[in-house]
C-alpha cells in the first residue's frame, strides 16, 4: 500500500465546539504533522476556520450545510462541493455530519466517483431506514468509521449499512498534555480553593440533561455526613446550570460545589481532581474529556451507557455504574475516597491504557489505516484516471 501523502478534505457543519470540531481538529493536526495536505470544509463563522489555520490546515468556508428542506443551500453546497473536487483534487473526502455527507455524496456521484467518501458516525442517534438513507451509505459511501463498538454494532444489524464497511476508531487525546503534574495540581487546587485533605471529584460537560450532572449531585449529598472532604468541580456550560445551582442548594452540598464554567486549559484544571465522574445518561459515545482525565492518572467513574464501558474496565482503571442511578455511583465513590493506593493504582491503568490505546497518535494512524484502505480500493474499482 502507498505511503504517499495524502490531499484529504475533512468536512463539519459546527459552527461552535464540541466532540465532532475536537475530532476534526485533532485529526487535521495530527495528519499534517505526518506530512499530508488537509483542507477543513466548514461553514462562515465555524470555529474550524481558526482550528484550521492553527495545526497548518487549510480552512475552505464557503458551504451552508444546513439541514432541512433548503433549496438555496443546497444548491450553493453542491455547486462549492464541485468546485473543490475539481480544484483540490482531494484523493479522500471525510465527512462528519449529515448534511455535508448528503453534499459530497451527491457531487461525488455527479462527478462519476472522483475520490473515496468516508463518513464519521458520531452518536448514538437512530438512522431512519428510508431508501434515501440505504442508497447513500451502502452506495455513494465507501466506508464509515465509528467512534464506539456499541454504535458499530447497531449499525452493522441496521439496513441502511454494509457490516462489512464499518470501523471502530476511538476518539483520540493528547496524553503528553494532560500527564500528571505535582506542581500544577497544587497551583490548581490553590486556585479552586481546594485543601490538601479535599478528595475532589471533577465534571466536564456540557450542563445538559444528558451528562447526568443531578446523579453525581445526589450521590453527593448521600455521602456530605461521612465525607465532608469531598469537593465537586463543575466545568461547563449549559442551560442547566441554574437549575444545577438550585439543587445543590436544596440537596445542601452547595459549599461542596464549585461551578466553574467553560475554560480553555482543561490540561490543567484535571490536575486538581482526585476522580472524574463521567455519568452521563444519553449521546456519549467516546468521551474526550473522561479520556483526557485518565490520561492525566485519574480514577473515572462512568455510566454504562454508549461507548464509555469501551473506554475503562469495571474494577481496573475506575468504576462502571448503571445510568441514571445514584445509590452505585455514591458506592463507588465511597470506596475510592476511602482508598488513596485504590485511587493511585487505578489512576495509573488509565494512563497506560490512553497511551495504548486512545492517544491522539494511535486515533490519526487507525483513520490514515482507512484512508489508505479505500484510496488502494478505488484506485482498483476506477483506477488512477478517476483523479484529475
Amino acid at each position: 500500500m502507498s505511503d504517499k501523502p495524502l490531499h484529504i478534505l475533512i468536512s463539519d457543519p459546527h459552527l461552535q465546539g464540541g466532540g465532532q470540531v475536537r475530532y476534526v481538529s485533532t485529526l487535521a493536526e495530527g495528519l499534517t504533522r505526518l506530512g499530508h495536505r488537509v483542507a477543513i470544509g466548514c461553514r462562515p463563522g465555524s470555529v474550524l476556520v481558526d482550528h484550521a489555520r492553527a495545526v497548518g490546515a487549510e480552512p475552505y468556508d464557503w458551504f451552508s450545510f444546513k439541514g432541512g428542506v433548503r433549496p438555496a443551500a443546497w444548491r450553493t453546497d453542491l455547486a462549492e462541493a464541485t468546485r473543490f473536487m475539481r480544484e483540490y483534487t482531494p484523493d479522500v473526502v471525510h465527512v462528519n455530519g449529515s448534511q455535508d455527507h448528503w453534499a459530497f455524496a451527491v457531487t461525488n456521484y455527479w462527478m462519476n466517483r472522483p475520490a473515496p467518501l468516508v463518513r464519521t458516525r458520531h452518536n448514538t442517534y437512530v438512522v431512519n431506514d428510508n431508501l434515501p438513507n440505504r442508497y447513500l451509505n451502502r452506495r455513494l459511501t465507501d466506508f464509515q468509521i465509528v467512534v464506539c463498538d456499541v454504535v458499530r454494532r447497531t449499525l452493522a444489524q441496521h439496513p441502511a449499512f454494509n457490516a462489512d464497511r464499518l470501523r471502530t476508531i476511538h476518539n483520540g487525546v493528547d496524553a503528553a498534555l494532560y500527564a500528571f503534574d505535582p506542581e500544577r495540581r497544587k497551583q490548581a487546587r490553590a486556585e479552586f480553593d481546594c485543601a490538601d485533605s479535599d478528595i475532589v471529584c471533577g465534571i466536564v460537560a456540557r450542563l445538559v440533561p444528558a451528562k447526568g450532572h443531578e446523579f453525581l449531585f445526589r450521590a453527593a449529598a448521600m455521602l456530605k455526613e461521612q465525607y465532608p472532604q469531598l469537593r465537586i468541580l463543575v466545568f461547563g456550560q449549559g442551560v442547566l446550570e441554574k437549575s444545577l445551582r438550585m439543587m445543590a442548594t436544596q440537596l445542601g452540598i452547595a459549599s461542596m460545589v464549585r461551578f466553574l464554567g467553560f475554560r480553555n486549559d482543561m490540561d490543567y484544571c484535571v490536575q486538581a481532581f482526585d476522580i472524574c465522574a463521567q455519568p452521563s445518561v444519553d449521546c456519549d459515545t467516546s468521551s474526550f474529556s473522561m479520556k483526557e482525565q485518565m490520561a492525566a492518572s485519574i480514577p473515572v467513574i462512568a455510566s454504562d451507557y454508549g461507548g464509555l464501558a469501551e473506554i475503562i474496565s469495571d474494577g481496573v482503571e475506575g468504576f462502571i455504574v448503571p445510568a441514571g442511578t445514584v445509590e452505585p455511583l455514591a458506592e463507588a465513590l465511597s470506596k475510592l475516597m476511602d482508598d488513596p493506593e485504590l485511587r493511585a493504582t487505578m489512576g495509573r491503568a488509565g494512563c497506560q491504557r490512553v497511551q495504548a490505546e486512545f492517544s491522539s497518535e494511535v486515533f490519526v494512524q487507525r483513520t490514515l489505516d482507512v484512508y489508505r484502505q479505500v484510496v488502494a480500493e478505488h484506485k482498483k474499482a476506477f483506477g488512477e484516471g478517476q483523479r484529475s
